[in-house]
């Protein structure tokens, strides 16, 4: 649903209802129990390619980081 509001990606996105995938990446805020505003892109062979552990919603150069790395990967 999320995905169709952003008028379809040619990538996937993760849902992490439990949290696993955020503990693994160390971005768990224990004592609230959410996750941290963070992106992290992984390339074809599943490596990570980059991350941002601070993504701010309203900072037009956190966007084209991520784009950025999405177009050389």
């Amino acid at each position: 649903m999320f995905k169709a509001s952003l008028g379809g990606l040619p990538y996937e996105l993760l849902a992490d209802w439990m949290r696993d995938t955020a503990q693994a990446y160390g971005v768990l805020d224990e004592k609230g129990g959410y996750a941290r505003r963070s992106v992290f892109v992984l390339g074809t062979d599943h490596k990570l390619v980059y991350q941002n552990l601070e993504f701010a919603a309203g900072n037009r150069a956190h966007y084209d980081a991520v784009l950025e790395s999405v177009q050389l990967h």
